[in-house]
This record gives C-alpha cells, sequence and structure tokens, in this order.
C-alpha cells in the first residue's frame, strides 16, 4: 500500500521550524533580562506613556468593556480614537487577558516586543525563502533585522515595533504577484495577495503607530512601481523603464498595483472602527492644520553622526551624548558588524528581485531619514499628502533595516556560493560559526540600547507621597476615581528625592550591588516623575489630571486655544506637558472652572533664610488686589515676629532721600485683637523694602536684609523681620496698601518665633484661596475656591462661537459661566439648587438636579462630539460651555441627566469591518501562501 503524503501545511511547517525556533531563542536572550527577571524599563515614552495607556485598556477589556473614553487626562479625551492606544489590535488582547498582578502590565508589553521581533525576524525569513536563498542566507537576514539597533531600540514606542512587524510579510505579497508571468494575468493569485496583503495592512493600522503604517506603505507602493530586476536570483525578467516599451511596463505593474490598491480598501474596511474614530478626531485635534517644516523635520538624522547609527557601539560610549539627545533610539539603526560587511558585499556583487529590493529600501530610508538635510525632503514635504503630518524622519530607518538584512542575506548567500565553488562543499561547521558569530555580536551590540539596563521596579510601581495624598481624596475614596477632583501640575524635575539615600543604600551599596549608577539614575528619574505625575502616569495611577502628552492625535484643539488662558501664545507647546510650561499658579477660579482641587508644584522657588522657610510659590502683587491682602493661618502658632518677603515695584524712582510707607500690616489674633505696623520702602536706614534691582543702591543705602537672589533674572528680595508687642497666636494677617507710584509685592510670609526658632510658613495670594496640603519632595496646594465636578452654573452669558468664549474666559477668568448658543430661558441657579453626581463611569455620567426654574447644569469634562445626553429619558442637546466643557439646560424641578459616549462612526465601522472579513475569507479562498524554494 502506498505511504500518504503529509499535508502541505505540516511539510511547512516542519521545514521552518528549527529557523523559527532559532529566531525565538534569539529573541529570548535579547531581552532576557525583561522578561525573565522583575527588572523595567523607566523614562521616556515607555514608562511615560505606554505603560499607563496598556494598563488602562487592558483592565478595561478584562471587565468586558471596551474603552472609548479616557476621563483621566486632558480634562477627558477619546481613548479609542486614539490610534496609539491600540484597543483593537487583536494581538495585544491574549496579553491583556493574561494582565493582572501576576502579568503586570510591564511583563505584557515586553512579551509583546519579544513576539512582534520575532515576528519581524521571521517576515523577512520568509520574504528570503520566497526568493530562493536557502535556509541558512534567509536566518542570517531574520537575525539581522530582529537584532538590529533599530528594532531593538523600539521597545520604547512598542506600536512602532508592532507596526513596522507587517512590513516584510506585506512585501511578501507584492513578491509573489511580482513573481507571476507578466504576459497573463493571474487574477487568482491577485485576488488572495490583495486579500493578504490587506489583512496585513489593517494590522498595520490598528497596531497605533500611523507614521510607520505611512511609510511601509510608501516604500511598498514605490517598489510597486519599480521594474523587475535581472540577475541569478529572479523572478520572471520585466523589462527596464528606460528600454521597454510604456505597453509592457503598465502591464507588469498593473497587478501589483491592483493589489496594493485593492489591498488598501480592504484594509480600511477591515479597520474601520478604528479609522472612522480616529478621522474625526484628526479633524479635532492636535495636527488638524499639519505640521511646521520645523517641527515635521525634528529628530532628522544626524550626518556627522552617522557612524554612530550605523554602527554598533556595543555600550563602549554613551549614546545619548553622542547624538546629544535622551531619545537617542530614534537614531539607531545598525545590524551589525558582519551584517553591515555582508550587506556591502551584496550590494556590490549580488543581482535578481531581492538585492533590488533590499538596495531600494536600504536607499530609500537613509535618503529620507535626513530630513531637513536633504534638500528634496522639502519637496515632498509641500507636494506628497502625509509628511507634513509627521516628526522624526529618522523613523525612516526603518526602511534602511529591512534593506541591510536583506543584503546581509544575500551577501551571507554570496561567501556560500564562494566557498561552494573553492571546495565543491560547504562544511557545516563553518556556517553555522558564522551564524553563530553574528547572532552574539548583536546580543554584545544590544548593550547600548536602553533594554539591556533595566531598573529596579519601584521606578513603576511604588506609590509616592504626592500621588498618596491624592489617592485618599474623600471624593475619590466615596465615589468612582474618575470622578475625583482634578490635579494640575507645574514644576520641574530638578530635585534631588529625600529618600535616595535609603535607595542607595540598598540598590548600589549593598554587596553585590543591585543597581549599576545607570540603572540607579534611572530609578531616580522614574521616582520624581512618579513623584509628579507626569505627563500620563495621572492614567496609571487613575488620577484625574488637567494635563497629559500624546503628540499625535491629542490634546484636542479646543483644549490647545483654552491652554492659552494659562501660558502665552508664544510660549505654548501644543502637545500638552503643561507642567513644563506654566511658571506662575493661575488663578485659582480659572482652575475651579477646570475642577482643580490640588496644584503640584515642587520647591524650586521656596527660600531658607537663616534657618527660616519661606513659601515663595505664589506671592501677591498688592495692584492685583481688590482692597486688602487676607493671609490666613490655618495652623494655631504663637509667634513673635512676622516675616515678610517681598520688594516694591511700580514708579520706585521716587524712592530717593525719603521713607515710603507702601502699606499697613494689621495682624490679627484669634481674640479680635489687631496689632498694626507700617511697611516702609526707601533708601533711607529703617526701611524694609526696596526695588527688586540686583544690587539695589536704594537697598545698600537703606540697610535693607536681602534674602532672596536671582542673579540670572536679574532681581532681589528682602525680608522684613516685624516684631509683635507680645507672643501672639496669629488668626490671619491684613494688609492694605497705600494709594501710590509705588506698589509693594509680597512674595513670602512666615511666623517666627525667637525664642524657640520655630516657625510655620503662609501662602500670601494675589490669585485666590490655597492652602498648602503636604510637602515632602514636592508640595501639595489645596484650591479652597474649586468648583464640583457637576453644578449649575451662576452668572451666565452666551456668545456665538468658540472665539469669543475664550475673550470671555480672559476678561472674567472662571467667575461667569460662558455658553456657547442661546441661554434657552436658564436663570442663575440659587443657593438651594444643586447638582449631584450619583454615577460615574467613563462612557456614562448620571447626575441628579434640582432647581426652582430652568438652569444650566455644567459638567467639567471635555466637549466632544459622540456624546449625548438626556433628561429624564428624553434626548437633550448639550452646549460647549468654558470653551471646553458640556453643558445642558434643565427645567425647573427634580430631572435625572444622563451623559453617553459612543465615537462617531462607530456602529458603521462595525458593520464595514463585518462587509471586509466577509470580502477576505472570499478572495483567500482558503488557500495559503507558499513559502518555499521555488524550482
Amino acid at each position: 500500500m502506498r505511504r500518504q503524503a503529509r499535508p502541505a501545511l505540516l511539510t511547512f511547517l516542519a521545514r521552518h521550524a528549527l529557523p523559527a525556533a532559532l529566531l525565538a531563542g534569539f529573541v529570548l536572550l535579547l531581552y532576557g533580562r525583561l522578561l525573565f527577571t522583575n527588572r523595567v524599563l523607566a523614562g521616556g515614552d515607555i514608562q511615560l506613556y505606554f505603560y499607563a495607556y496598556w494598563d488602562y485598556v487592558g483592565a478595561a477589556l478584562r471587565k468586558g468593556t471596551i474603552p472609548f473614553w479616557n476621563p483621566y487626562l486632558f480634562l477627558g479625551a477619546p481613548l479609542l480614537a486614539n490610534p496609539q492606544a491600540a484597543v483593537l489590535y487583536p494581538l495585544h488582547w491574549p496579553l491583556f487577558v493574561a494582565g493582572g498582578d501576576a502579568f503586570p502590565v510591564t511583563k505584557q508589553l515586553y512579551w509583546s516586543a519579544a513576539l512582534h521581533t520575532w515576528l519581524l525576524g521571521l517576515g523577512v525569513y520568509a520574504l528570503m525563502r520566497f526568493w530562493g536563498y536557502a535556509t541558512a542566507p534567509a536566518l542570517v537576514s531574520g537575525l539581522a533585522l530582529a537584532g538590529s539597533g533599530f528594532v531593538g531600540g523600539l521597545i520604547g514606542h512598542i506600536n512602532q515595533l508592532n507596526a513596522s512587524t507587517w512590513l516584510p510579510w506585506a512585501a511578501l505579497c507584492l513578491a509573489w504577484v511580482r513573481s507571476q508571468n507578466s504576459e497573463r494575468i493571474n487574477w487568482r493569485v491577485n485576488l488572495r495577495a490583495a486579500a493578504a496583503f490587506g489583512l496585513l495592512t489593517a494590522l498595520m493600522l490598528l497596531a497605533g503607530h500611523t507614521q510607520s503604517v505611512f511609510i511601509s506603505l510608501f516604500a511598498l507602493g514605490v517598489w510597486s512601481l519599480w521594474p523587475n530586476a535581472r540577475g541569478h536570483h529572479r523572478e520572471t525578467p520585466a523589462p527596464r523603464i528606460l528600454s521597454a516599451s510604456l505597453r509592457r511596463y503598465i502591464r507588469f505593474t498593473f497587478p501589483l498595483l491592483f493589489v496594493y490598491c485593492a489591498g488598501l480598501l480592504l484594509a480600511a474596511l477591515l479597520a474601520a472602527p478604528q479609522l472612522l474614530p480616529t478621522l474625526e478626531l484628526s479633524r479635532l485635534g492636535l495636527r488638524s492644520g499639519g505640521l511646521t517644516y520645523a517641527e515635521a523635520t525634528s529628530f532628522s538624522l544626524q550626518p556627522l553622526a552617522l557612524g554612530w547609527t550605523l554602527l554598533p557601539s556595543y555600550g563602549l560610549i554613551d549614546l545619548g551624548a553622542a547624538f546629544d539627545s535622551p531619545g537617542y533610539t530614534e537614531f539607531v539603526a545598525y545590524v551589525g558588524l558582519i551584517g553591515l560587511a555582508l550587506a556591502i558585499l551584496a550590494a556590490w556583487k549580488a543581482q535578481g528581485p531581492a538585492w533590488a529590493f533590499g538596495l531600494l529600501l536600504t536607499g530609500l530610508g537613509l535618503f529620507l531619514a535626513l530630513g531637513r538635510w536633504n534638500p528634496f525632503y522639502f519637496l515632498l514635504y509641500s507636494v506628497v499628502p502625509g509628511f507634513d503630518l509627521f516628526r522624526a524622519p529618522a523613523r525612516w530607518m526603518m526602511l534602511y533595516t529591512v534593506g541591510a538584512s536583506v543584503l546581509a542575506g544575500i551577501g551571507f548567500a554570496l561567501l556560500v556560493q564562494w566557498r561552494l565553488r573553492l571546495s565543491q562543499r560547504v562544511p557545516f561547521a563553518p556556517t553555522t560559526f558564522l551564524i553563530g558569530l553574528m547572532a552574539v555580536e548583536l546580543l554584545l551590540a544590544a548593550r547600548s540600547l536602553p533594554h539591556a539596563h533595566p531598573t529596579a521596579p519601584q521606578a513603576v510601581y511604588e506609590v509616592r507621597t504626592a500621588p498618596a495624598h491624592l489617592l485618599t481624596d474623600p471624593v475619590r475614596l466615596s465615589s468612582a476615581p474618575a470622578a475625583a477632583p482634578r490635579f494640575l501640575g507645574m514644576s520641574t524635575i530638578t530635585y534631588d528625592p529625600g529618600d535616595m539615600v535609603d535607595y542607595r543604600r540598598a540598590f548600589l551599596e549593598s554587596d553585590p550591588p543591585q543597581l549599576d549608577a545607570r540603572t540607579f539614575h534611572e530609578l531616580v528619574i522614574a521616582q520624581k516623575v512618579q513623584e509628579l505625575l507626569v505627563p500620563n502616569l495621572p492614567l496609571f495611577w487613575r488620577i484625574p489630571a488637567v494635563d497629559g502628552f500624546d503628540g499625535g492625535v491629542l490634546p484636542l484643539q479646543r483644549y490647545i486655544r483654552f491652554a492659552e488662558l494659562l501660558i502665552s501664545p508664544e510660549h505654548l507647546v501644543p502637545d500638552g506637558r503643561l507642567r513644563e510650561q506654566i511658571e506662575t499658579m493661575p488663578d485659582s477660579h480659572l482652575l475651579a472652572m477646570l475642577n482643580v482641587a490640588y496644584v503640584i508644584t515642587d520647591k524650586v522657588r521656596d527660600l531658607w533664610f537663616e534657618d527660616v522657610f519661606y513659601d515663595r510659590q505664589i506671592g501677591a502683587d498688592l495692584r492685583r488686589v481688590n482692597e486688602a491682602l487676607t493671609i490666613e493661618a490655618p495652623l494655631a502658632f504663637e509667634a513673635t515676629h512676622v516675616d515678610l518677603i517681598g520688594y516694591v515695584g511700580g514708579d520706585t524712582a521716587g524712592l530717593a532721600g525719603r521713607l515710603h510707607t507702601v502699606a499697613w500690616l494689621d495682624v490679627i489674633d484669634h481674640g479680635g485683637g489687631v496689632q498694626r505696623t507700617a511697611l516702609t520702602a526707601g533708601d533711607v536706614p529703617g526701611a524694609h523694602f526696596a526695588d527688586a534691582a540686583l544690587d539695589s543702591p536704594a537697598a545698600v543705602r537703606s540697610g535693607a536684609v536681602v534674602a532672596y537672589r536671582d542673579v540670572e533674572g536679574g532681581r532681589q528680595e528682602y525680608r522684613a523681620r516685624l516684631p509683635l508687642a507680645a507672643p501672639t497666636q496669629v488668626k490671619r494677617l491684613y494688609i492694605e496698601p497705600v494709594a501710590g507710584p509705588i506698589a509693594l509685592v509680597i512674595q513670602a510670609a512666615t511666623l517666627y518665633d525667637a525664642r524657640t526658632r520655630m516657625f510655620t510658613p503662609l501662602l500670601p495670594s494675589d490669585r485666590g484661596r490655597f492652602r498648602l496640603e503636604h510637602s515632602g519632595d514636592v508640595k501639595v496646594y489645596r484650591n479652597l475656591d474649586v468648583l464640583p465636578r457637576a453644578y449649575l452654573a451662576g452668572e451666565m452669558m452666551a456668545v456665538d462661537t468658540f472665539e469669543e468664549a475664550l475673550g470671555a474666559l480672559r476678561r472674567h477668568a472662571g467667575r461667569v459661566t460662558v455658553v456657547e448658543g442661546t441661554l434657552d430661558g436658564a436663570q442663575p441657579a440659587g443657593a438651594q439648587d444643586r447638582a449631584e453626581i450619583i454615577e460615574y463611569a467613563p462612557e456614562r455620567v448620571r447626575i441628579q438636579t434640582q432647581s426652582t426654574q430652568p438652569a444650566l447644569l455644567v459638567l467639567s469634562d471635555s466637549f466632544y462630539p459622540g456624546w449625548s445626553a438626556t433628561i429624564d429619558g428624553r434626548p437633550a442637546l448639550i452646549k460647549p460651555v468654558n470653551g471646553l466643557f458640556r453643558g445642558v439646560i434643565v427645567p425647573g424641578g427634580e430631572h435625572e441627566v444622563v451623559f453617553t459616549f459612543e465615537p462617531t462612526g462607530w456602529r458603521e465601522g462595525l458593520l464595514l469591518a463585518m462587509v471586509g472579513a466577509a470580502l477576505m475569507v472570499m478572495l483567500l479562498g482558503g488557500t495559503a501562501l507558499s513559502f518555499g524554494r521555488k524550482p
């Protein structure tokens, strides 16, 4: 009886199982410290962006819900519509489902990187095998790509890695079409190739990095128009463009363009649930107007540092210093010295379709990665759609890396052929040795990349003191975390955490040391950003924030324009990160409108002078107060002196020759007693204050005590120590300015007890009422004027446009509610009117209102299409309120208002995806590609 042949699939798997396993083993060695220890990567986008999004999306999916909305960043923002969240990317779902305490988000991300690195290497291996190369050369290409510096650097930009993974697989579909006889169109092959190309492109789109999709499709489009090449390893020959007739060229390119265009159409259908919400967000978000040329060419490849880009450094130098950028992984694109030598050999000696593909991608990647250093890039930016939407031209080096990896495999095949000609045989050992040597070199080269230097898990998972304070907010504990009051950060990371001595002892001075100097530095920086909750860490800890960071489609244009109320337009960086841009404490009423109850700051402004602490964070210019400045003393403290830090401004030329009384200080005790003191300025002895000029002559003549000097800013401040008649428990200070051309600025105030040398700092403010609630490595201030998340508006005004709303907000700064549209009979809320949140979920908010007459309900969450509202089950119109938020006119009486969110186009997208899936199944017809060597 004749033996039954093995199924084709089993034959295929058996033939390629060993190379696939070898590639997998290499990847496990490459990322071993991340995969098999508790170490973590810290710093950069992986910590400040991706951990937070992955953690939030995974938690939502494990609960069986699709996260449409992000209530924690940017005052609320679309989540699914943000492509970088990659909610619908199917390869993430098993990782998310497995997530939890035993498989935390860091491990999820690292295993995703390992999986996609393996698939990427396997893709170029499959492509080389299709072109007829033996296992060893194909494996060399796979190793060169998987172990390349560009791919290794992408673990910090996981969505970029995931999207780029499918480039060689999509190229395989086009290679299949290119291999057909150009004299006769094979529609069976073309339709199946289009289906496969569409599926792979859909995976690119869902993976979450639009720029990588653009780069891949641009390269594949150019290759579709590229003529076939002649050579030893060649497909059915096609004529060269310059020598062949236009008719034959069209006959050759038509199937390729058909597969390319049909595949794009199919991909758009399959990814429609993602694309439709994303397109809407793109029209309303950060890049709706495109980027300037300077923005679009930031992070261009640096010609003078090209050696560090193409050659491995093996961790012997600091690449951050070499490229003058902490984001140096954007510029690293080595394939190893062995891989580069093999690629150069192939470029010099080889021919054929694989050689043409590798050379095309290598040249195209290098050419476009130069960005602003390439004079043609401006032409592309001006003419070709898409080039004006993305930063970092250095990311085109992905094409170089794929092309160089293909050429490395071809170069290896040439070496094998030359040895065959010399000895008629190829010993197994030398081939294995060279492949093994190349793998070892790539592992050593990876020492220059961040993933080879993970740090302690405390960098990601330890709760610092300021976040801990916010996590215990009473509203949060009694309601949903997303409904808790928001915070705003305004600080730098130029401080040393107070517990770093303990960390140094535990991690650096232990025997043996747990961390080296580099990874300990990463831990310190990570602890700082955890303390400050920047920029997207609020999402990780589920603490609502005003700020955030995206750099893609977020923040919304309305948010960016509203930020001009906090930061001058000429200094505003539009991608979020307000913390880095806000220089002074905003008005408490403006913050109240944003539902900001907390402000987190560093201590850079604070002053220690003669062993006494002064809080300089806010300060008060008496020209900005209505009648007098009130400074509360929240703690019971018996003082013998009142210390004021300040200076005088205005027409300070009048200080000459006399003593001016610029304000009166009333010290009020708990019994109602008042002690009044004159505050003086001048250039005569005994003056408390002088002008702020550095080394002021008036201060020198008067003997005013200089307590603070800002040499860079060219200014100084003075301490006035004012004695009290007797030790007093101070309740408040009352400072009344004296009318005149000279104005007093009080930057800090402290109660001081000369008997014990103890003190308690106070908080002068001309920007509303604040109270210091926490002081550790950073400070947390409470905004005492905060409004609840949902409230019935008091004084209102109606405007027609968003621009008019901004103008009104500049004038009234949170003291008047501004409505775009008509008020529809709404009246200011009375003292007994109320609004109470009774249910708060990211996509559904339920509010109970009670008012004696029609009123405006304000929910201080972002206004965005897709939100709908009902009043007692009946649809209601949502109006933009205060430029950013949602408002609904509610009738008098008691009512229930429900806000719900579903992305615009979500249901239509699902329908289109089902149509696309049906088309793909029909086109594939159940037949897979053949990857084996061609006869």
